[in-house]
Order: C-alpha cells, then structure tokens, then sequence
C-alpha cells in the first residue's frame, strides 16, 4: 500500500506528464462573456467516455482536487474538459466578489452546451465538482438526469443553511466578522492574487439544498467528505448517501481538509475516484 502511495504522489507531482492530446479554448456565454476552457485527452474521444470538472470558490482548475480527479479520469480513457469561472482566481477573470452558485451553474451550463456542438463530446456524461462547485453539479445532474451517468462531488456544499452553520460553528470569529463588514480579502498563496469573498454566496446558498435535490438524481455517485474539513461539515456531506440512489457511496479522505493539502490527501483522492470509476 505504502508503495501504491508513492507511485501515485509521483504521478501528480510531474502534474500529469502524459495528458494525451489537448487543447484549448475561450468561449462566450450569452452576455459575450469569456470562460477559458482545456480539454485533455482529447484523443480518448473514440472511447465515447466524457468528464466535465468544476472548480470551486475562489479557486480555478490547477487546484489540487480537481488536477487528482482530471488524473484519475484520465488513466480511465476519459476526455477531460476543466474551466475557469468567470468570477474566480482563473484566466476566466478575477473579479469574484461577483461570485454565486448561480453564475457557478451558469457557467457550468455555458460550456457543456459549447461542448455539445464538438466533435468529442458524448453523452450521457460524468460531472465533477469541488466545493462551491459540487454543488453546482449537483444540481445539473437533478436537472438533467438522462445526460448525466457518474457525479462526484468533493466536499460539496450542501446548502447555503449548512454552509453558515459549519462556519459559525467552526471558525466563529471569522465569521462573525465576515458576516458584518459583508466581504473578507483572501490572498491565494500559490499565486499571491487577491480577492473579494463576498457573504452573499453564502446567503444567496441558502435557496440550495442537496438533500431535497437528492431524489431527482439518478447517475451513479461517489461523496467525497474530508475527515478534518471545517469549511463543510463532514457527516452532512456523508448524509447526501442516504438521499440519493442505492448505486451511491461516500469516502472520507482520512486527514484531509477541504482542499486536499498534502500529497497524502491527493493520493488518497485518486484512488477512491479511479476506484469509483473502474
């Protein structure tokens, strides 16, 4: 096992060294708006197997979740498509005190309706979510039942209610103080870019909630919870499994947090989702 683990610590430390064919693109939505986009693997497109990966708040695609589930996908024969939001820390734009589940959703929306008219895309579908975005995929997955096959969502949010409620609980001060001045500056340490993190994307959650959207979903899906994740709370996450179909599970990465810090919790990440997938 100690020996798997170091084989797969390697594989994502060279950050995918055989990615297959790729590309990339910057497409518009409705409004002319840019979303950059990357599509990997393209040559796995005969395989008729098709992965669309969302980051989550205040993030972009080369956060450490979403490069652990492109792998994984990828080792499976998968075309991968990663985004940047608009309203994130990506190519898409930085202005993310715009940021909300629903411009999550729509920009989801935006480039798998750009994918259909591709000559890689397939349906039905897998969806990959972090975060902010798990539970946009979430929803598109309650959405459109039939378009969607497997759905992953990493330490998703479970609805704007809970969401407070893990703060409050965990990380009072902080957000106490988040919530009265509104907006809290977060500075990505990876890149030393700043943000605007307003408190509306909490509140304006709160018309959200996976549990009720949990009947609705029938693609075959895999949980994910972090064991020390103070952003979501882990049980509530695990919980989703008892709302959804029998062909559902949920793992939680022992030591982890949200975001999957060390290569342990990367590791650890491949393999539940590379199992999930096989």
């Amino acid at each position: 096992m100690k020996k798997f683990y170091v084989i797969v610590c390697l594989i994502l430390a060279v950050s995918c060294a055989y990615l297959g064919k790729s590309r990339e693109e910057w497409i518009k939505n409705a409004q002319n708006e840019t979303l950059y986009v990357r599509i990997d693997g393209v040559d796995n497109a005969a395989h008729k197997k098709l992965v669309f990966i969302q980051h989550g708040l205040a993030s972009n695609m080369e956060h450490q979740a979403v490069q652990a589930a492109k792998k994984a996908f990828l080792d499976s024969n998968y075309t991968v498509v990663t985004f940047d939001d608009r309203y994130s820390l990506g190519k898409s734009g930085n202005e993310v005190e715009f940021v909300s589940l629903e411009s999550f959703e729509k920009d989801l929306e935006t480039v798998i309706s750009w994918a259909k008219k591709q000559s890689f895309y397939s349906e039905p579908f897998a969806l990959v979510g972090h975060s902010l975005g798990g539970a946009s995929v979430l929803q598109y997955g309650a959405d459109h039942p039939k378009q969607v096959s497997l759905l992953v969502p990493i330490t998703p949010v479970i609805s704007g209610e809970l969401w407070e409620k893990s703060c409050m609980t965990n990380m009072e001060e902080f957000c106490k103080a988040w919530q009265q001045h509104g907006s809290f500056e977060y500075i990505d340490q990876k890149n030393q870019k700043k943000a605007i993190i307003p408190y509306k994307v909490v509140t304006e959650s709160k018309s959200f909630n996976a549990y009720t959207l949990a009947p609705k979903i029938t693609a075959k899906t895999l949980v994910i919870a972090g064991e020390k994740d103070i952003v979501i709370g882990t049980d509530e996450v695990k919980n989703l499994t008892t709302k959804l179909s029998k062909n559902s599970k949920a793992v939680v990465i022992s030591g982890s947090g949200h975001n999957f810090e060390n290569r342990q919790n990367q590791a650890d990440l491949y393999k539940a989702i590379k199992g999930f997938i096989r």
